[in-house]
C-alpha cells in the first residue's frame, strides 16, 4: 500500500512538471513566432524603403557577393531582376551589353577599412540603357556585432546632367572671355574717342 501510494505521488509529480514544461515550451514558442513575425515585417519595411530610394542602392558582403540592392540598381545599373543577380559575385554580373562593373569602384572592401569610415569617389560607364552615366558613389562599411567589417553599403547619385550642365556653363564662360577679350584688343586698335566715345576713320572723321 505504501509502495503503491509512492508510485501515485511520482507520478503525479511527474506530470505536473511535464505540465510546467510543456507551458514553458508553447511560450518559448509563441515569442519565437512573435520574433519571427517581427523580424518578417522589418525585412518588408526595409526592401520598401530601398525600393522608394530613386537612386541605385546595393550592399555585399566582404567576400564581393551581392547580399542585396533596390530596383534602382538592379534595373538602371544592370538590367537584370534581382532575383538573378542576389547571390552573384560583383564581378561577375554583367550588364545587357556585356559590360562588367568597374572593379576599381564596385570592389568590396576588406578587414582594415575603418568601422565608420565613408568613401566617396566619382566613376563612369554605361548603364543598363547603354548611355554613358557620371555619379558619385558613396560606400560605408557594415559592421559586425564583435567589431569587424562583414560588408559594405554603396549609394550611386547619377550627377550626368549637373556634369552636363557644368560644362555648358564652363564653355559660355570661355566665349564671354573670348569675346571680351576681342573687345579689348579693337579697342587698342582703333582710335576711340575719350569723351564721346566715336570712333576715327582713316580721313581723320568721327563716326
Amino acid at each position: 500500500m505504501f509502495r503503491w501510494f509512492n508510485r501515485c505521488l511520482v507520478n503525479r509529480r511527474s506530470y505536473t512538471e511535464m505540465q510546467a514544461r510543456l507551458a514553458h515550451l508553447e511560450a518559448e514558442t509563441e515569442k519565437a513566432r512573435q520574433h519571427d513575425g517581427s523580424l518578417r515585417y522589418h525585412m518588408r519595411l526595409l526592401d520598401v524603403l530601398l525600393n522608394t530610394i530613386c537612386e541605385p542602392v546595393f550592399y555585399q558582403d566582404t567576400e564581393g557577393i551581392l547580399q542585396g540592392c533596390n530596383r534602382a540598381f538592379a534595373d538602371k545599373v544592370v538590367g537584370q531582376s534581382r532575383g538573378r543577380i542576389l547571390g552573384r559575385p560583383m564581378a561577375e554580373i554583367r550588364t545587357p551589353s556585356g559590360r562588367k562593373l568597374p572593379e576599381t569602384l564596385f570592389r568590396h572592401l576588406d578587414d582594415e577599412t575603418p568601422a565608420k569610415e565613408i568613401s566617396q569617389v566619382e566613376g563612369r560607364f554605361p548603364w543598363a540603357d547603354g548611355r554613358e552615366r557620371t555619379f558619385i558613389l558613396s560606400k560605408a562599411p557594415i559592421a559586425a556585432a564583435e567589431g569587424q567589417v562583414s560588408g559594405s553599403v554603396g549609394v550611386m547619385l547619377d550627377i550626368t546632367e549637373r556634369k552636363r550642365a557644368e560644362a555648358e556653363k564652363e564653355a559660355l564662360i570661355r566665349e564671354l572671355q573670348e569675346a571680351l577679350a576681342t573687345v579689348k584688343t579693337l579697342r587698342g586698335l582703333l582710335p576711340v574717342s575719350s569723351f564721346c566715345k566715336k570712333i576715327r576713320d582713316d580721313k581723320g572723321y568721327w563716326l
